[in-house]
């Protein structure tokens, strides 16, 4: 009977952790794809083996100026995308060089963010610095 139970359990942890990831998945999904209508999507990560982790995504136009930005934190399934304050109307290039000029401990806090401005940095093939440049 206490086998039984056990296995019980644990099968209800599963049942429990898969259907919690396939809400992950999903709300990740509906959030790219929103952010995908505003321009171009750069996503990044910081994963963490304790604590909570995060998932970053930008959306900017083709000049880099950052159109939104969300994040998801936490360690639960219950965690959603949240807005990022204080970066809509800023360039790509200028908060990437604000993050980092910060020092090694606090970059390591925004490494989601500077993996998703690498992205669409990559993807912008810095366009917006090599016509700075030059003028």
């Amino acid at each position: 009977m206490q086998t039984e139970m056990l296995l019980g359990g644990l099968f209800l942890l599963f049942v429990v952790q898969v259907v919690g990831t396939h809400l992950q998945v999903k709300e990740y999904k509906r959030a790219v794809r929103e952010m995908h209508k505003l321009g171009n999507v750069g996503i990044g990560s910081r994963r963490r083996k304790l604590g909570p982790s995060n998932i970053v995504i930008i959306a900017c136009n083709s000049d880099g100026e950052i159109l939104d930005g969300r994040m998801m934190q936490g360690m639960t399934i219950l965690s959603r995308f949240r807005p990022i304050e204080g970066i809509t109307g800023r360039t790509i290039y200028d908060l990437h060089a604000e993050y980092a000029a910060l020092p090694d401990k606090r970059r390591a806090h925004y490494k989601g963010h500077i993996a998703a401005l690498d992205a669409l940095i990559a993807r912008l093939g810095g366009v917006q610095q090599k016509n700075g440049a030059d003028t």
